[in-house]
């Protein structure tokens, strides 16, 4: 067995510790579950594979992840016939898929317990995360947004001080996460200015995070707003290179050489360490555009560390992509990439396991709508019939219910359940999959590793 990545030993100890029964009380933090873990463990007879293993098999590799505790190993043919109970497992090899979590001691219910951290996680939950809808109106005629049939106005300024109170209402001990949002946030500034004054003249500390198509961004507003913002990172969305991107946008304004511009945007702001998140959506007509602008932006922004790119897939489409299709195609992405970590796949290999998908089920989150209204997602803005209340009005139990939504059952026994929680509810409503982009870009990593 050769270790690729090795497992996470506190998660992995945190829940040998709930197979024992121990209570959260005792559980202090991690560090003192894991000091005896690697002698404990040894005393376990009877063992069986992880209900978290999700393995790619090839003539040539075979690679197995375990999704909760984080490792990855490369197998033998031999060893995973021995994995699998087909064959007689070595003492020495035992103990080793023990310490990866890719064998578990038989009488743990990992679903179970991994159902009793989240819950437990839940609670103490410290965070507070507003998204705020500065305008819904927009500069931009993307064909695939979700905003369409919704008003366009700005956001009603008679409703900052009801803000204000919200915010107050709900923050926890950390800094308050500040999610501007639209439309296109940068259309309406001063929304940004005002509440984040009396944020700081209250003395709260908070953070700022901008999703914007980026036209607005000058060198101005970073040298002079970002910084009073707060604003530490933006996520900018690109179809495709720039025919393919002017196309899609359909910028009102008439601007032209668009993309240009906001490629000059994107090095501005890594100039001023503002981490830039560039989510490319994709669907069947753009794919080949959307790899000639990897090469773009591979020999742009290679070499900078604030600029990161992920595969988003348009939802809601006739011609949708069929799971099997995006796994391809992201494999496709890797082939092209020259540095694999531009695509963030480090981070969601190593990331933590959910309590929760996203904020739809996290009643420390809210979408606050150019009206004052308040939703559980932003997918849902400037919609009143599928709002959670009002700033001013929302009910505690009906927010607080939000933890208790089932999982679907096809979700309960997925291995990938650790990295998706269940999903995107928004995505179900379009009729595509539910499944986060962790499952398809996990499987295209290790499918692209074994060739």
């Amino acid at each position: 067995m050769e270790t690729l990545m090795s497992g996470n030993e506190k998660i992995l100890a945190f829940l040998y510790a709930l197979g024992e029964g121990l209570d959260f009380k005792s559980m202090k933090n991690f560090a003192a579950l894991s000091e005896n873990f690697s002698s404990e463990i040894k005393k376990v007879d009877v063992v069986k594979p992880s209900v978290f293993n999700f393995c790619v098999e090839t003539p040539k590799k075979i690679l197995l992840y375990n999704t909760l505790y984080n490792s990855m190993v490369k197998l033998t043919p031999e060893e995973f016939l021995m994995l699998q109970g087909k064959n007689h497992c070595e003492k020495d090899l035992r103990q080793k898929f023990l310490e990866s979590g890719i064998f578990i001691a038989a009488e743990i219910d990992e679903r179970k317990n991994y159902q009793l951290w989240r819950q437990e996680a839940q609670k103490r939950n410290e965070h507070l995360s507003v998204n705020i809808t500065t305008t819904l109106k927009c500069n931009a005629r993307c064909p695939y947004c979700y905003e369409h049939g919704v008003k366009h106005v700005d956001f009603d300024e008679t409703k900052i001080d009801a803000l204000i109170n919200f915010i107050k209402q709900h923050k926890k001990n950390s800094p308050v996460k500040l999610n501007w949002f639209g439309g296109e946030p940068f259309l309406n500034p001063k929304i940004i200015d005002a509440v984040t004054k009396k944020l700081g003249e209250l003395g709260f500390e908070f953070d700022s995070f901008a999703i914007t198509n980026g036209t607005l961004i000058t060198r101005r507003l970073i040298e002079g707003k970002f910084k009073k913002w707060n604003m530490r990172g933006v996520q900018i969305t690109l179809d495709g290179t720039a025919e393919q991107y002017e196309k899609r946008k359909g910028y009102v304004d008439g601007q032209r050489q668009v993309f240009k511009k906001i490629l000059n945007r994107i090095e501005w702001l890594a100039e001023a360490n503002i981490h830039v998140d560039l989510r490319l959506n994709i669907d069947r007509e753009n794919m080949k555009d959307i790899l000639d602008l990897i090469y773009v932006l591979q020999a742009r922004f290679d070499e900078n560390k604030n600029v990161v790119y992920y595969p988003a897939f348009v939802t809601g489409l006739k011609d949708k992509l069929s799971d099997a299709e995006k796994i391809s195609f992201i494999k496709e992405i890797f082939r092209a990439l020259a540095n694999p970590s531009k695509m963030s796949i480090t981070d969601r290999l190593y990331s933590f396991p959910r309590s929760l998908p996203c904020m739809r089920n996290d009643p420390q989150a809210f979408s606050v709508d150019a009206y004052g209204r308040v939703y559980n997602c932003e997918h849902l803005v400037g919609r009143k019939e599928m709002a959670l209340g009002t700033l001013k009005r929302l009910s505690q139990k009906d927010n607080q219910a939000r933890l208790n939504e089932p999982l679907r059952e096809e979700c309960a026994s997925c291995a990938f359940l650790p990295k998706c929680m269940s999903g995107c509810a928004s995505n179900l409503r379009t009729g595509d999959s539910a499944c986060m982009i962790e499952r398809y870009m996990i499987q295209a990593y290790m499918e692209f590793m074994c060739e």
